[in-house]
């Protein structure tokens, strides 16, 4: 018999923004071609919402909840919470109210830590009523609160990421990401403005955000703005692109570096928990200071001097990338969740 999943999360795809939260859907869709498991996927979508609607998106969200799964006559054998709090609360409540013997499952994937620190109490008390810990980086693992049995998983990369033949990079550097000061959209400019007084660069920028119009109105001459893309155009980006450029303040780990390196484009990034989790400095990429100190005195220069690698020292970054992203492809992730509800809901 199936195991029936759901799959809670707080972040999915929307017409007005159909990239958020994707690498949760991708996983929903890997998971439901397995015919051992009944998936289901319930989300918050992330449309921008004010006045009473934003105050009142969490409670309208859980009463969503109570009456798809709470009034359902079919029980759910697993949750699986995508990003902790609160929607812990919402598979505790499934657990007292409606199947007592649901196993719970909780990804990890950053703020749900960052932000909780130091954790309250519910928080606290929440977390003893997770059956499996799984963290995207053990580098965030190191920042729970507590001690706990865990595993390491990320969201897993698209079969589309992947190695092909070689092209002509069109650009030197690509970022790709949500378009916000986290992401170190300011950072990207300034580096850029000035690395173009001196060198002639090409700079691809992909992804949407609260800063997408500083981008649009040519903040750099050198900078293209090419908007969303599906994975299929962003797999065609990444081999057209000599770099992967990251310059976020906090990063739990980072799915577009491991895209890029799957594709076999080396990733520039700061040092933050997903950047560190991926990048062996000067192995497959390189690792920047996460400071704006440092990158405005010496930012430039060091990206400058990657650009001037040797086709035999790129080679040896871009195959090393690609040997890294291997075990984060969809398909390996999958079959481990797989593992782990089975091994949930047959234990005695």
């Amino acid at each position: 018999m199936a195991v029936s999943v759901l799959l809670l999360s707080n972040m999915g795809p929307s017409p007005k923004n159909p990239n958020s939260g994707i690498f949760v859907y991708n996983q929903f869709e890997a998971l439901s071609k397995n015919e051992k498991l009944n998936v289901d996927f319930f989300y918050l979508n992330q449309d921008k919402r004010s006045g009473l609607a934003k105050l009142l998106r969490y409670p309208k969200f859980f009463v969503q909840f109570i009456m798809k799964y709470i009034f359902s006559l079919k029980k759910v054998d697993v949750i699986h919470v995508h990003f902790f709090f609160p929607l812990i609360l919402f598979a505790f409540f499934y657990k007292l109210f409606r199947n007592y013997n649901v196993k719970i499952v909780v990804t990890f994937h950053g703020s749900d830590i960052y932000l909780y620190t130091p954790p309250s109490w519910i928080y606290r008390l929440s977390s003893y009523f997770v059956n499996e810990f799984i963290f995207v980086s053990e580098q965030l693992h190191a920042k729970f609160y507590r001690p706990v049995d865990k595993k390491i998983l990320s969201a897993g990369i698209l079969a589309v990421f992947k190695e092909q033949a070689e092209q002509d990079k069109e650009y030197d550097f690509i970022f790709v990401g949500h378009l916000d000061t986290n992401k170190g959209v300011d950072r990207l400019i300034k580096l850029v403005t000035k690395i173009e007084q001196t060198e002639k660069i090409n700079v691809a920028v992909v992804g949407s955000g609260p800063m997408q119009s500083v981008v649009e109105q040519g903040a750099c001459q050198s900078i293209t703005y090419l908007g969303s893309k599906s994975p299929d155009e962003l797999s065609v980006l990444y081999h057209k692109s000599k770099f992967l450029i990251n310059l976020s303040y906090n990063e739990s780990f980072g799915l577009v570096m491991c895209e890029a390196m799957a594709s076999g484009t080396p990733v520039i990034a700061t040092k933050t928990d997903g950047a560190i989790a991926q990048i062996n400095d000067k192995a497959n990429g390189y690792l920047l200071d996460n400071s704006d100190v440092w990158l405005d005195k010496n930012g430039a220069g060091y990206l400058t001097s990657y650009l001037a690698l040797s086709d035999k020292e790129y080679k040896a970054l871009s195959c090393v990338a690609i040997e890294t992203a291997s075990k984060h492809k969809l398909s390996s992730i999958s079959k481990r969740l797989y593992e782990i509800y089975s091994r949930l809901t047959t234990k005695v």
